[in-house]
Parts: C-alpha cells; sequence; structure tokens
C-alpha cells in the first residue's frame, strides 16, 4: 500500500503518464481514503496546468521591462 511519501514522490511520474499501473493503482486507492493526499494531488494538478499554460505565453523581453520600469519611473515622478 502507498503511503503519504510515496504519493508525494510519484505524483509527477503518474501525471506525465509514467506510472506503472500497480504504482497508479497504488496511488489512486491511497487517494480514495487519504484526504491529505486528495488536496495535495489536486493542487499539483493545477500547479501544473498553470505553469504548461504559462509556457506558452510570450514574456517580455528585457529591453521591454526595462521601458516599462522607465515608464512607471516616470509616472511616479
Amino acid at each position: 500500500m502507498f503511503s503519504c511519501r510515496d504519493v508525494s514522490e510519484s505524483v509527477t511520474d503518474h501525471l506525465e503518464g509514467e506510472a506503472t499501473l500497480m504504482d497508479g493503482l497504488l496511488l489512486r486507492f491511497h487517494l480514495l481514503i487519504c484526504k491529505h493526499c486528495r488536496r495535495f494531488y489536486r493542487q499539483f494538478r493545477i500547479s501544473v496546468g498553470i505553469s504548461a499554460k504559462l509556457r506558452k505565453i510570450d514574456a517580455p523581453t528585457d529591453p521591454e521591462i526595462d521601458d516599462l520600469v522607465r515608464k512607471l519611473k516616470q509616472r511616479k515622478s
């Protein structure tokens, strides 16, 4: 049977589809009986989803950031 520590160590493999069938079943069974690990799993899954969406967003370049900082400083003056 999986412990809470086993869940925290294998959640990434499970979400990426790399867990073995047995590990997946043991993890799911543990999640049925442990509300703390269910919360951890849900939060981890949400974090992974947000990270994936953020990677798709074009981040501003350094010159763009510098320009924004300069404009904000000018507004304060």
